[in-house]
C-alpha cells in the first residue's frame, strides 16, 4: 500500500477504510514525559511518538478576572472559567471548587464574570494554525474542552447541578444554555478554521455505568451536543464529530450515534468489550484509544503489553476504523519498558 500523510491516514480510519497504517496519538503527563526522554535520550519525543493528530484550541482568555471571592480556602486557584482547583504534587490531579455552588438565583448566574468567550481575538489565527497542521502532514483536531456537562458541575457542584436538574430547572437552563452557545461558537469558528475532527469531552460514565441516567442524558446533555455538533457541521459537512467520554458508554451509544458522533474515545478495555463494540456499532462508528492504563501498561509486562497491542489493533482496528491510543494520558506508574513495548507493537501490529 502506499505510504498516506498523517493526515491522509487519520481521514482514512476514522471513514472506517483501511489506512497503510493504524494511526496514532500518544500523550503523557510532563514528568513522565520527561523521565522517557531522559532515558532514551531524546530532546523531541515526535519521531518516538509519530503522533498522527495536532490539535487546535481557541485562544485562551487575556482578561485576568479575579474570583478569589467565590472562595474561602487558601491555596486555590483558578483558571478563566473561575473553576478553582487545589492542585497535587505532580499538577495532575485536583481537588475542585466550585464558585457558583451558592448561587441561587438566575440573576446570580448573570452577574458572574463570565469569561470572554466570544470575543474575536480568541479566534485570531485559527486558519493559520489549522494550515500549519496540514503543511506537515497530521490531521487537525479542533479541541472543545469540558464541553458542558463537565463545564457545568465544575462551576456549580455536582449535588447543586443535579438538584437544578430535578428542582430548578430554570437555573439548570440558564447554565447549561450559556455553555452551550460559547461551545457552538467555537465549533463553527474551528470548522471554518478548517479542522479535520471536532474533539467534544464529557464523562458521563464510571467504571460500570452511567453517572447520570439516559433519560436524564436525553433531556439535559444530548441536544446540547447536538447543537454544537450541528454548528461545525453546518460550516464544514465533511466535519468528523469525537466524542470522549472515560467508563463503561454501552447503553448510550445508540444515542450518541443518533446525535452526530463519529468516533468513540476512549473505548477503555476495563469498561468497554471491544470485541462486542467493533461488531455492533463498528459500521456506524470508529474507535480512538482501546490501550488499557488501569490494566496492562502500569502492571503487565512488556510482553503482556505487546499482545494487548496486537489484541485492540486486530479487534478495533479490523477493516479500518481504529486511531490507537492509551486511554487516557500515560501516568507516571507505566514502566518505561512498556511505553517501550506499546510503541514497537502499534508499529510491528499496526501495519495495513
Amino acid at each position: 500500500m502506499v505510504q498516506m500523510t498523517s493526515h491522509e491516514r487519520v481521514l482514512t480510519a476514522m471513514r472506517r477504510q483501511q489506512p497503510d497504517r493504524v494511526p496514532r496519538y500518544i500523550s503523557f503527563v510532563a514528568q513522565k514525559e520527561r523521565e522517557v526522554m531522559t532515558r532514551l535520550g531524546l530532546t523531541d519525543m515526535l519521531p518516538f511518538t509519530r503522533i498522527d493528530i495536532w490539535r487546535v484550541v481557541v485562544l485562551p482568555t487575556r482578561e485576568k478576572l479575579d474570583y478569589s471571592r467565590y472562595f474561602t480556602r487558601e491555596g486555590v486557584e483558578w483558571d478563566g472559567w473561575g473553576r478553582g482547583r487545589v492542585w497535587d504534587a505532580e499538577g495532575h490531579y485536583a481537588e475542585y471548587l466550585y464558585p457558583l455552588e451558592n448561587a441561587e438565583t438566575v440573576a446570580d448566574l448573570e452577574e458572574y464574570p463570565w469569561p470572554d468567550e466570544l470575543a474575536p481575538y480568541r479566534f485570531d489565527g485559527l486558519e493559520e494554525r489549522v494550515a500549519d497542521a496540514h503543511r506537515r502532514g497530521y490531521a487537525a483536531v479542533g479541541v472543545l474542552g469540558d464541553t458542558v456537562y463537565e463545564m457545568a458541575w465544575q462551576l456549580r457542584g455536582v449535588e447543586r447541578l443535579f438538584d437544578d436538574m430535578i428542582n430548578n430547572k430554570e437555573m439548570a437552563v440558564a447554565l447549561l444554555d450559556r455553555i452551550t452557545g460559547y461551545r457552538a461558537a467555537h465549533a463553527r469558528a474551528l470548522a471554518r478554521a478548517g479542522v479535520d475532527i471536532i474533539l467534544s469531552g464529557d464523562d458521563i460514565a464510571m467504571q460500570h455505568g452511567l453517572m447520570i441516567g439516559r433519560p436524564m442524558l436525553n433531556e439535559w446533555l444530548f441536544p446540547r451536543l447536538k447543537r454544537i455538533y450541528d454548528a461545525g457541521c453546518e460550516e464544514n459537512p465533511g466535519l468528523l464529530v469525537w466524542f470522549h467520554s472515560d467508563g463503561k458508554v454501552d447503553e448510550i451509544i445508540p444515542d450518541l450515534i443518533d446525535i452526530g458522533v463519529d468516533i468513540l474515545n476512549p473505548v477503555q478495555p476495563e469498561c468497554v468489550d471491544h470485541r462486542w463494540v467493533k461488531e455492533t456499532y463498528g459500521d456506524r462508528l470508529s474507535f480512538a484509544g482501546g490501550i488499557g492504563v488501569q490494566s496492562v501498561m502500569p502492571h503487565g509486562t512488556p510482553a503482556q503489553v505487546r499482545e494487548h497491542v496486537r489484541e485492540v489493533i486486530q479487534t478495533l482496528g479490523a477493516n479500518g476504523g481504529l486511531l490507537i491510543a492509551p486511554a487516557h494520558v500515560i501516568e507516571t506508574d507505566v514502566p518505561v519498558e512498556n511505553v517501550l513495548a506499546m510503541v514497537e507493537a502499534i508499529d510491528e501490529y499496526g501495519l495495513g
